[in-house]
């Protein structure tokens, strides 16, 4: 583990880490060299982080961060910034210059697949480069065994293994625990998804869960998802009896005695071409464990351009990056097939390389998740122009809470607030497994500044419909939300409010919210997924034929054939009220029979650069849906319903019906965020998602914080709750019966 010097953070060494992070991106993002490509960037950043916050000088500082960069960008170059040093271009012009080609980066959008291969709208490519990426599928091999529950219904079950990655491996490792029903009906079920084993050490995991009552079978195992190397030893079954863990035999659960697949104990399974069998290679204990192995599937990226602009030769990018110092780097190499010039000392890489390798979880890991997280927004977050904050001051603020989080749930905290300050409603930061995922069987909301119990599911609640909710926890419900909200990235309030309801309620499984109302307190369970929670009434209306001619859609349900199904009566119809309160199940050509003329606006765009910090952006690639009108063309009243939960596709959706007037809109605005989802996954099991394209509304207006406005604004009251009413509903009824 790297050393590094604690809580007490000073000045300089927060500003250190600033400098190492801005060359961090810079070197990372558009320096083009083999040795940058190649790199491991996210051991860097933690070991960079661990180093650089060490030095009390500007030139103990300097000389570490030569150290760092130059065996991986040999042309850099770093001076104090009060020197004038011009970039010497002789430094990375080759003896032939002829038999080589110019190498840069280009980027629309950002392609995370630098590592992994460019994946959906947003593609990086090094032009001039070939690049091996893994393009293995999703499958997996598993490593499985089953007994009968009958001994132990009504009881709870520990399962524990000795696990680890092999050096390498870019799969991750999975024990799991299944109960079985009968029906085909599935009981406690647990595959470490969200806390996936990525370490390469050994180490000890466990899953506990309870077994039904009717249960009747128990499965469990280890399996390896992707590419790589997994190892599997030393496995234990338990269940607990008067708070003793008493141990289940399961044969051969250290592997001495084990043939995979026939001893009738351990069976391997996969759904892609894997080998599982045992193996006398680096066991956790005894001579013998289990090897799953996946090779890579890799494919060749040419390295094509992919828009015309390009930095030339020579060009170079000259910053200062703090702590009194400046540096120079150039933005295109000449390379061959081989290399590209300058060549950086293979001594130098190679001790940088082992360096890196070494694994940390604590705080130099935490500082490095900052660096990393703030550089892909810094230069490929499209809304800074709307979002007016001061991003690197936020990048400071993060580093100093890394000193005082004490765990990955508080960085998990730290994370989140950073990001929230981007007010993007797809950032979404899920610590695995420290995301809570669980709660009550009911829903709330603030009308009329109070806070109101909209739904009671849960069989013998004290609550009921309409109740006050006067404190949560010990706290004010203002209070106890306005500590939620700090976490939470949200463009709009509506949307803010609509994520903070749900935020609100959830926590850890089985955890408590305590709250008054009516001077009592009531306690709740955290019992429900968040996933399988679908309000009182899961089976909501998908479509209706009203009186008066009026046909009500639920857009957030009804599928496209269903739709064209009801085009009789759609064609009849005085009316058509379309629910879009929610997202859309890719029922989007349903505009088509509402337009009167082709659609050829573009109103998404991708940004394309081949320069830090969002500077001199060389252009956008330009899209929209180019949609045409169908028949029968719907000449009925239209009526769309909205409200602040309707985001992303939901907005594509509502952008046509506000930019080509096709209906009276109803309700409350939009989420303001659009555009295809970006994500990636940091060291410690954190994955983000944001937005990576800006979007604009169909005439060239701001979408973004923005959204969809209603041409009547509705609003929920209490007593509406109370009598339970849906009064955006009723809203555009009224206006479904004008004349």
């Amino acid at each position: 583990m790297f050393s590094i010097s604690g809580f007490g953070q000073t000045a300089i060494q927060i500003e250190n880490l600033k400098t190492f992070g801005k060359v961090y991106g810079y070197v990372k993002y558009f320096h083009p060299s083999d040795e940058a490509a190649n790199l491991d960037w996210d051991n860097f950043a933690i070991y960079g982080a661990a180093q650089v916050e060490k030095c009390q000088t500007q030139e103990e500082l300097m000389q570490t961060l030569n150290l760092l960069f130059l065996p991986i960008a040999p042309s850099i170059q770093f001076y104090p910034s009060n020197t004038d040093v011009k970039f010497n271009i002789n430094s990375i012009i080759p003896p032939k210059p002829k038999k080589f080609k110019p190498v840069y980066w280009q980027h629309e959008g950002l392609g995370y697949g630098m590592e992994y291969g460019n994946i959906g709208a947003y593609q990086s490519i090094r032009v001039n480069r070939k690049t091996l990426v893994d393009r293995t599928p999703n499958s997996f091999g598993n490593l499985m065994t089953h007994l009968y529950a009958s001994d132990y219904r009504g009881k709870t079950l520990k399962f524990t293994g000795q696990v680890k990655l092999a050096d390498g491996s870019q799969g991750s490792g999975h024990l799991w625990l299944r109960v079985d029903k009968p029906g085909d009906q599935v009981g406690f079920f647990d595959n470490m998804d969200d806390r996936p084993i990525t370490s390469h050490t050994w180490k000890e995991y466990e899953i506990i869960g309870d077994v039904d009552l009717l249960a009747k079978g128990i499965a469990f195992g280890c399996f390896l998802s992707g590419s790589g190397t997994l190892l599997v030893d030393d496995m234990h079954l338990y269940y607990l009896e008067n708070k003793q863990w008493i141990e289940i035999f399961i044969g051969n659960k250290g592997f001495e005695m084990a043939k995979i697949g026939k001893d009738k104990t351990w069976i391997g399974r996969s759904d892609g071409d894997y080998k599982i069998k045992t193996t006398h290679q680096d066991c956790f204990k005894g001579k013998k464990c289990v090897m799953i192995t996946k090779t890579k599937e890799l494919e060749v990226i040419s390295g094509e351009k992919i828009f015309e602009s390009s930095p030339a030769i020579g060009e170079y990018i000259q910053k200062s990056i703090g702590s009194g110092i400046s540096c120079n780097i150039p933005l295109s190499l000449y390379g061959n097939n081989k290399f590209t010039f300058p060549i950086a000392d293979k001594i130098a890489l190679d001790n940088l390389k082992k360096n890196i390798s070494i694994e940390d979880t604590g705080l130099a890991l935490r500082l490095g998740d900052i660096i990393i997280t703030w550089n892909i927004f810094q230069h490929f977050y499209p809304y800074f122009d709307v979002v007016k904050v001061d991003w690197e001051n936020e990048m400071e603020k993060a580093l100093r809470k890394c000193y005082k989080d004490k765990n990955k749930k508080d960085f998990l905290l730290t994370l989140q607030q950073f990001t929230a300050t981007l007010q993007d409603g797809h950032i979404n930061v899920i610590g695995l497994p420290y995301s809570a995922s669980f709660q009550p069987r009911m829903g709330w909301e603030f009308i009329d500044n109070k806070l109101v119990i909209t739904e009671v599911c849960q069989w013998g609640s004290k609550l009921k419909v309409g109740d006050i909710v006067t404190q949560i926890n010990g706290m004010t419900p203002e209070h106890y939300f306005d500590s939620i909200k700090t976490t939470i990235s949200a463009a709009t309030p509506g949307f803010m409010a609509y994520r903070a309801n749900q935020e609100a309620l959830t926590g850890q499984k089985q955890s408590e919210l305590n709250l008054v109302v009516n001077n009592e307190t009531i306690p709740l369970n955290r019992s429900m997924e968040i996933k399988d929670y679908k309000g009182c009434n899961p089976k909501k209306t998908t479509y209706k034929l009203m009186d008066s001619g009026i046909v009500y859609l639920n857009l957030d349900l009804i599928e496209m054939k269903t739709i064209d199904s009801l085009l009789p009566e759609l064609e009849k119809a005085k009316a058509i009220i379309c629910d879009l309160r929610g997202y859309p199940n890719s029922n989007h050509d349903f505009i088509a029979y509402l337009l009167n003329k082709d659609d050829h606006d573009q109103w998404m765009f991708i940004p394309q650069f081949i320069y830090p910090d969002r500077e001199k952006l060389v252009g956008y690639m330009e899209i929209g849906w180019e949609m045409r009108p169908k028949k029968p063309h719907l000449k009925a009243k239209i009526i769309f319903i909205i409200d602040g939960s309707a985001i992303s596709y939901a907005e594509s959706f509502m952008g046509f019906i506000e930019g080509y007037q096709l209906a009276t809109i109803v309700g409350q605005p939009t989420a303001g965020t659009n555009g295809n989802v970006n994500a990636f996954m940091l060291p410690g099991a954190y994955f983000i998602t944001w937005t990576g394209m800006k979007v604009l509304k169909h005439n060239g207006k701001q979408q973004h914080g923005v959204g969809i406005t209603p041409d009547v604004l509705v609003t929920k009251t209490i007593q509406g709750v109370l009598e339970g009413r849906d009064e955006f509903l009723e809203k555009a009824i009224e206006i479904a019966k004008e004349r």
